[in-house]
């Protein structure tokens, strides 16, 4: 009498990360933006600086607009 072979199937558990997900939502351009939300009036005048600021460097299209983002988050 001959046993049958055992066949193992590794278990997958999803894993949770604490690193936060590159994933924005919808509309986001940067870490932290929330498009959802209105900007308060430091971050409002720091876009509009950083947009003068871009226009004047040449900076046009996503590139600029990233780039306002990025100083309204920087402002808070």
């Amino acid at each position: 009498m001959s046993r049958p072979t055992l066949s193992f199937r590794p278990t997958v558990r999803p894993t949770v990360s604490t690193v936060p997900s590159q994933n924005f939502p919808p509309g986001a351009l940067v870490p932290g933006q929330r498009p959802d939300r209105a900007l308060n009036s430091a971050q409002f005048a720091a876009a509009r600086a950083a947009r003068a600021s871009g226009t004047a460097q040449g900076m046009t299209g996503r590139n600029l607009e990233v780039f306002v983002a990025q100083a309204a988050m920087n402002a808070r």
